[in-house]
């Protein structure tokens, strides 16, 4: 998968990291307060340039992300060989980009996890071409509800 040159890494106080595909995606998924507040310590592209979030409007408003002339390879690096340390443990770590690509394909996959089978197993019952069909009345009722 190629990536748009618009991906961002971001990286929050407990160095988890978050891939988006695109700026817009960032921007529609971040929320101000938390920008505001410090939460996300580091965004980068996967070559390592620095990229500001901001919340100008204050905590109600939107995010912004834009794109500073710095950067910073080996900050990522080191943030991104934590990020395999912590969370994928037992895998060998991988450089930026394969991260951001890895990260990116995983999230795009169908859950398969026990909850998305009764999920979709319930939704699948629940169709209304797939409602059962009312048994025949083998009785008939008469006038004032009493058996006839």
């Amino acid at each position: 998968m190629d990536l748009s040159p618009t991906t961002v890494l971001v990286f929050d106080q407990d160095e988890d990291l978050i891939v988006f595909e695109s700026f817009v995606h960032a921007t529609n998924y971040l929320e101000a307060i938390d920008v505001s507040e410090g939460e996300y310590t580091a965004a980068y592209s996967p070559e390592g340039r620095l990229l500001a979030l901001t919340a100008p409007e204050g905590p109600q408003g939107p995010v912004v992300l834009t794109t500073t002339d710095r950067s910073d390879l080996a900050d990522l690096e080191r943030r991104v060989a934590r990020y395999w340390q912590r969370h994928q443990i037992g895998q060998p770590s991988r450089d930026p980009l394969q991260t951001a690509r890895f990260l990116i394909d995983r999230d795009n996959q169908p859950c398969t996890g026990w909850l998305s089978r009764v999920t979709d197993r319930l939704l699948r019952r629940n169709r209304p071409e797939d409602e059962p069909t009312s048994p025949p009345h083998d009785r008939s009722i008469g006038p004032g509800g009493g058996e006839r």
